[in-house]
């Protein structure tokens, strides 16, 4: 019982982070704004790192990305469903780098707060 209470923080991340993209990639969540240009749905892999950074008790910043790396080849065929016009392999790669790169700031914004939180010692 006490493995899955540490690991609890990659299991919560992969799965945020398999929700995050798989709603991303099926339209459910519009996130392109066609005047700017930005994507700021690379924004909501903030979330999968950030619970998941809260919900680990030791290794607050690995063990959230450990989850996300773990499921991006799950992320990567998800790509392949349900794609009309094919996207090249360097987008796909670039997009989920972005992610994981979203997700490990996400973590390490959950670690500050557990840090600001935490009482202090003196």
């Amino acid at each position: 019982m006490a493995v899955y209470l540490r690991r609890v923080g990659s299991i919560s991340s992969a799965i945020l982070f398999t929700v995050v993209f798989a709603s991303q990639e099926s339209g459910l969540v519009l996130t392109d704004e066609p005047s700017h240009g930005a994507s700021l749905g690379l924004l909501l892999f903030l979330l999968p790192g950030m619970v998941g950074s809260l919900l680990s008790h030791t290794h607050k910043i690995a063990m959230p990305l450990l989850g996300a790396l773990l499921v991006t080849p799950l992320c990567l065929a998800l790509f392949y469903l349900g794609r009309c016009p094919p996207i090249t392999l360097w987008f796909q790669v670039t997009y989920l780098l972005s992610a994981l790169f979203w997700c490990a700031c996400g973590a390490l914004a959950g670690y500050f707060f557990c840090a600001v939180a935490k009482p202090s010692l003196r």
